[in-house]
């Protein structure tokens, strides 16, 4: 039997779906491609404020900068800012000239109007008015994109400030916040005290103090920013990846299908020699991968391979034993491919800090679950060595679902590196379908057996005999 070929509107959809991608994606960055230069979250403080005042000809020593941002029910905000200035020449003449300490001041912070400046004994304070710090979303509750640069016209650098706080609007308490920092025990104010690039990206919601209905709220309120963004990169590291292993996987299986049809050896005999097979194999790459210099994609080290290799000789010593085979069933079959990816994450972890060659990395840990998209074709290569091919695919996709599921973005727009981490799942996942076609294989040859009317080759054996 000829394995069918893909619909015709199989294939339109997944060229509509990346279409649909490349506009969803191009639209929700475009605010990112127009981002003004770097600047600090507070660009009125420390550094800034002194590169301002060096513009106007002051130099000045900033020893400590602060900033108190007060929102409003109607989601301006009034920045209060204190720059702390060393005992200088520079900060007598901004204590004693208001025009130049005003100049500077207004030059230091973008993006707001000044409204007074007044000298310390110590430095400076400056207040701002920032008429679009945060907006009212459905519900009533406020929601702030000041920390992130991905949903607005900045491009973020830093905290700028030794402490920066926000304090929420009369009435209403923080409830969506960027990680790290400290909510006061009242929940109206928070607090950071650095502001680094993995924290960029959040939101920060405010909403009605007696509403219990608060943490829904906040949920919506981000909701509402992120779905557009969200939506496309469900397609683009989501539908698309998995789409593209689906057909690869489903050719698969038709490519074994139709050598089952054609062969005159049955399938079962395979599956008696199914332990030595996966032993040799797991062997070859395990051995491979040490004195070859087998490296990774994922983080460049040979940790994985290791992993993968060690793993699959273990399960093909078990496999050797006719006990085990006897007993084998699809469910085992998913126990055991479970067991296989733990076990081959453990030991890709221990190699990598015995090879000490990068060490375990955020790459070589990101690596792990690809595993349970290789050890899923076990048990999907049984299914269809039992003549269920819905439930081989099934399995073999929701294998590669749960490994790219923690690797999808899920509000951070999908173009520039986003692009290239989806273009890197796809590698990944051809990668898998090609490296575990020997796994689909063996699963299959473990079910089939001389008296299973899906064994092609015991069929026709009968037929002849």
């Amino acid at each position: 039997m000829i394995p069918p070929r893909p619909r015709r509107h199989t294939v339109v959809g997944i060229v509509l779906l990346a279409l649909l991608a490349s506009v969803v994606a191009s639209a929700a960055v475009v605010p990112a491609l127009a981002a003004p230069p770097p600047r600090p979250l507070c660009d009125g403080c420390g550094d800034s404020f002194a590169e301002a005042a060096a513009e106007r000809g002051v130099d000045v020593t900033v020893q400590h900068s602060t900033a108190t941002v007060r929102v409003h029910e109607n989601g301006s905000a009034t920045w209060v800012v204190r720059n702390r200035l060393a005992d200088d020449a520079g900060a007598d003449r901004l204590r004693s000239d208001a025009g130049l300490r005003t100049a500077v001041a207004d030059r230091a912070m973008w993006n707001t109007d000044l409204l007074s400046t007044a000298a310390t004994d110590d430095g400076v304070v400056a207040r701002y008015r920032d008429d679009d710090f945060a907006e009212r979303t459905p519900g009533g509750a406020l929601r702030s994109d000041a920390f992130t640069e991905s949903y607005s016209l900045r491009n973020l650098a830093g905290l700028g400030a030794d402490e920066l706080t926000v304090v929420a609007p009369d009435g209403m308490h923080v409830a969506a916040t960027v990680s790290g920092s400290t909510r006061s025990d009242d929940g109206t104010r928070t607090t950071l005290t650095e502001f680094t690039e993995d924290q960029e990206g959040e939101f920060v919601t405010f909403v009605p103090g007696d509403s219990p209905a608060g943490p829904l709220l906040s949920l919506v309120a981000v909701g509402s920013a992120v779905w557009l963004v969200a939506a496309a990169n469900a397609v683009v590291f989501l539908a698309l990846p998995t789409a593209a292993f689906g057909l690869l996987v489903g050719a698969l299986l038709g490519g074994l299908s139709w050598a089952r049809a054609r062969s005159t050896r049955p399938l079962s005999r395979l599956g008696e020699r199914a332990g030595a097979v996966l032993t040799v194999a797991g062997l070859f790459v395990t051995f491979g991968s040490l004195f070859a210099g087998v490296a990774s994609l994922f983080g460049g080290s040979a940790a994985p391979a290791v992993g993968a290799g060690v793993t699959t000789t273990l399960v093909g010593v078990a496999l050797s034993r006719p006990a085990v085979r006897d007993r084998l069933s699809y469910r085992t079959l998913v126990v055991v491919a479970a067991v296989a990816v733990l076990l081959a994450a453990a030991v890709t972890v221990a190699a990598a800090v015995v090879l000490r060659q990068n060490g375990v990395t955020r790459s070589l840990l990101s690596s792990l679950w690809f595993f349970v998209a290789l050890f899923a074709l076990l048990p999907a290569g049984y299914a269809a060595g039992r003549g269920d091919r819905r439930l081989a695919l099934a399995t073999a996709v929701s294998g590669f679902l749960v490994t790219i599921l923690p690797l999808v973005p899920v509000t951070t727009p999908a173009l520039g590196n986003g692009l290239l981490v989806a273009l890197l799942t796809l590698v990944g996942g051809t990668a898998v379908a090609v490296v575990g076609s020997p796994l689909l294989t063996v699963g299959a040859s473990l079910a089939a057996d001389p008296s299973n009317p899906s064994d092609g080759a015991a069929e026709t054996t009968r037929i002849v005999d």
